[in-house]
């Protein structure tokens, strides 16, 4: 495993809000998350940043509220099913004032959080000023859209998870938004992973935060020692081969969750080690309905890159000046594994991707 020797979760902390139910999950895990780390020490700096994305109005759709405005207004005797559109003074959907009202819902009015309203596209916007803040974790709420239109469009939280440079909360769960959340039981994956020892130090952190209990999960693949050798390298396998086989795969895992185990050891933790064998993803969504977690940690290897095109997240330049300095690098696009890709889709809790570097 790779040292980390930096925190993985550090400020500023962005909460994407729309102000869905699934946003106001991740609204409260987030400042649950936000008490286990320490104040900045500089008065302007805040902990927690929250951003709002709204969505920016075609050409079209301002030429037909031109249209619709200039329309007489309708008698009395005449029925009004007309769409009713507000004026421009009261178009944004979403003002500071209602962002922060929201905020303080879950946050205390002295609790150092900062808004900020953007227009465009909402996965884009997100990652941009959580580079440009050079934001330490990125909560968002995913709605569990699935399906066909996931198929197409894809979900912002996956986007998020996809491309982000820091770590991800991905808050999801049938639990309801008026209840507390809780980080009592963690089901911590551990693997070969370097981003296996980002979610060790990620949970150390939390640790302060109520964990009372960590299930240390090492899911290894089917070992088929005829897909191995091949028939056409070696003779068929013999049963004791397949035994030894087994017993060293065995016997990595043992080490592995021993390391994992050893670096969360604490009087007050009570930690637990699983071995299996099966398909990851699958498995880590079973064993988090069984066993009841809070929240599933896991490492994401932003190393690994994508065959999709990077995603720009420039905006246009304002001023021959902006446009004369040096252009900013596009994001890096991150590819998620299937473990993880799958584990934020289908994990019946929050799941917290980490990423260090």
């Amino acid at each position: 495993m790779q040292e980390v020797t930096s925190p993985v979760l550090f400020p500023p902390l962005l909460l994407a809000t729309d102000g869905s139910s699934s946003a106001r999950l991740a609204q409260k895990w987030l400042y649950l998350i936000a008490q286990t780390l320490p104040q900045p020490e500089e008065s302007k700096s805040t902990l927690v940043m929250a951003l709002m994305v709204q969505p920016r109005r075609s050409s079209r759709s301002n030429q037909l509220l031109r249209r619709i405005r200039r329309l007489p207004e309708p008698q009395p005797d005449e029925p009004q099913d007309r769409p009713h559109l507000s004026d421009s003074s009261s178009e944004k959907l979403f003002s500071e004032a209602n962002l922060t009202e929201l905020l303080h819902t879950d946050f205390p009015a002295k609790f150092p959080v900062s808004v900020e309203i953007r227009r465009g596209r909402p996965a884009t916007e997100i990652l941009s000023y959580a580079r440009t803040i050079r934001a330490g974790l990125i909560a968002v709420g995913s709605r569990g859209t699935g399906g066909v239109r996931e198929l197409l469009l894809g979900s912002v939280s996956a986007v998020v998870a996809r491309y982000s440079s820091c770590s991800v909360l991905v808050a999801r769960g049938a639990g309801e938004v008026a209840t507390e959340p809780s980080l009592k039981h963690v089901l911590l994956v551990v693997g070969t992973s370097p981003a296996t020892e980002a979610a060790i130090i990620a949970t150390q952190q939390l640790v302060s935060g109520g964990i009372r209990q960590v299930t240390l999960l090492h899911v290894q693949p089917f070992l088929n020692a005829d897909y191995l050798f091949g028939p056409f390298v070696a003779p068929t396998p013999s049963w004791q081969l397949n035994q030894s086989l087994q017993k060293a795969q065995r016997e990595q895992g043992e080490q592995i969750l021993h390391l994992a185990k050893e670096a969360l050891e604490s009087p007050n933790l009570q930690v637990e080690t699983l071995l299996q064998i099966s398909e990851p993803g699958p498995l880590i969504c079973q064993v988090a309905q069984q066993q009841g977690v809070d929240l599933v940690i896991l490492g994401s290897d932003r190393k690994q890159r994508s065959l999709l095109p990077s995603l720009p997240t420039l905006r246009p330049a304002k001023s021959l000046e902006r446009s004369q300095e040096e252009p900013r690098p596009l994001l890096r696009n991150t590819r998620l594994g299937p473990t993880a890709d799958y584990t934020i889709h289908h994990a019946p809790c929050p799941v917290l991707l980490c990423r260090s570097g």
